[in-house]
């Protein structure tokens, strides 16, 4: 009995080894002797086409980047806060004045806007940086309190992330498309399964016995990856878009 493959679980490059390698199994057991060489030509041909889809368009790991960024961005506006706020205490009141500017400025798109989905809190410090940068006032008091640079760090930070993130999304577009060229590879494979099976059962023979066995050891391999990488509490590669709609974890202040 061939054992089930945890298709759904791996990852697209698993998908394709995994494929990869039953065809090669498959083409060691001489398939025209075990009378699915059709088979294996259908599987080989589907294979090629995701093969190809993925070449075509790779899904690049911009996960950590886009954390790295993230992280950049919502730090230089802590600081913008934390130092704006600290000159509401300042003697000077032209200080004092910049200070409530500056935080009026900032509140109008609420006090935490750091704890935002990345989404919402890209187009919040666009609107914001705008204001700081554009508003006379709020330009004033930037350059009173010498808090300039911190607001280009958080422009250079959300533009740089904004653009990442559209081009993570246009990639995971694009691997959702190779997702699609997948079904029918696993269409293939379980065609040649069930044919497998029935001749190993109808006509038993060392040649399907092997095959089988092998065929089982590449499984065992796979489903290995996905269970260790459950245990690890290892993300999908979807995540970072999942985050996208979820709210993030608050950052130390």
């Amino acid at each position: 009995m061939i054992k089930s493959a945890l298709l759904r679980s791996y990852r697209i490059q698993e998908f394709s080894q995994f494929m990869r390698n039953v065809l090669m199994i498959v083409g060691q057991h001489n398939p025209d002797k075990l009378k699915i060489k059709a088979l294996y030509n259908a599987l080989n041909l589907q294979h090629k086409k995701l093969q190809e889809a993925y070449k075509q368009n790779p899904v690049g790991d911009a996960t950590p980047q886009l954390s790295n960024l993230d992280k950049r961005r919502d730090q230089a506006l802590i600081c913008l806060q934390k130092v704006s706020k600290g000159y509401f205490y300042h003697d000077n009141e032209k200080k004092v004045a910049a200070s409530k500017q500056i935080t009026a400025c900032i509140t109008k798109y609420g006090s935490r806007l750091y704890q935002l989905n990345y989404g919402a809190e890209t187009a919040a410090l666009k609107n914001l940086v705008r204001d700081l940068q554009t508003n006379p006032a709020c330009m004033a008091a930037l350059q009173e309190l010498h808090l300039t640079d911190v607001v280009d760090v958080i422009s250079q930070a959300n533009t740089e992330f904004e653009a990442l993130f559209v081009q993570r999304l246009e990639k995971f577009s694009q691997y959702d498309t190779s997702k699609e060229l997948a079904l029918p590879v696993t269409e293939a494979y379980r065609t040649l399964l069930q044919h497998v099976e029935a001749h190993a059962t109808l006509t038993p023979s060392e040649g399907y016995t092997s095959l089988i066995g092998h065929m089982n050891e590449n499984i065992d391999h796979f489903n290995k990856i996905v269970a260790r990488r459950k245990s690890m509490g290892e993300p999908d590669e979807t995540d970072v878009e999942v985050a996208a709609h979820q709210e993030k974890d608050t950052p130390a202040v």
